[in-house]
């Protein structure tokens, strides 16, 4: 039976029309790939969970994007995200992956980089690898991106699931926050902050402590931080 045309085998059209560049993963998303490739998997159900809150129409920036997996996520939901990161193989690789008009990234230091504000700032795996003392500093680098109201949605591992982490996580983490500890430091800059938990690709509002995860959406920052 000869099922190498397309009226014998409809896949061949299927496959033909689905034909495009391929997208190459650059070191990091690679080593996660080929080690555990459920951690991107749960990376990208906190960028969806992120975009979902932020809504349609409007301009989201990606700090500490990476390869911009995630920073396609934000501009396919919510309507143009510009990814900020200062790894300079990551951002040439998302900038060869994500083509789109309605997707940018810049290479540049988090400190020392200004874009135009935002209607919402995410940065996801980030604040772990922030050293404590310059934490304040940090959060500022998102208020000064940010609109009047426009939201903030940062996430990180627990400080409870330290202990499970593998020892090239461990290696990058100099700054692990607890719930609480996260909640009090984002209070300072923000009239609101709702915290959630996440265990795997499942966010929650169940107790903290035994999360592996941790996604904070700080809304209104305050007056002295405008």
């Amino acid at each position: 039976m000869n099922t190498g045309s397309a009226a014998m085998n409809p896949w061949l059209v299927v496959k033909e029309e689905m034909r495009t560049e391929p997208i190459r993963f650059g070191s990091h998303a690679t080593y996660w790939m080929r080690h555990s490739p459920r951690r991107l998997l749960y990376s990208q159900a906190y960028y969806k969970f992120a975009a979902k809150l932020i809504g349609a129409g409007r301009r989201v920036l990606d700090l500490g994007c990476g390869e911009g997996i995630g920073t396609w996520v934000l501009a396919a939901e919510c309507g143009r995200a510009h990814g900020l990161d200062f790894d300079t193989e990551a951002i040439a690789v998302a900038r060869a992956n994500w083509t789109s008009e309605t997707i940018q990234f810049t290479c540049g230091n988090f400190f020392d980089t200004r874009l135009a504000p935002f209607d919402a700032v995410v940065a996801l795996d980030v604040i772990e690898h922030i050293p404590a003392e310059q934490s304040e500093k940090w959060i500022g680098v998102i208020l000064d991106h940010l609109t009047e109201y426009g939201i903030a949605i940062l996430g990180t591992p627990n400080i409870t699931a330290q202990q499970y982490a593998s020892e090239v996580a461990r290696a990058g983490h100099v700054n692990l926050y607890s719930g609480d500890r996260l909640r009090e430091q984002l209070a300072r800059h923000f009239h609101q902050v709702f915290l959630f938990g996440a265990n795997d690709e499942v966010v929650h509002t169940g107790y903290l402590p035994m999360a592996h995860y941790l996604i904070a959406v700080c809304c209104r920052k305050r007056k002295e931080d405008s």
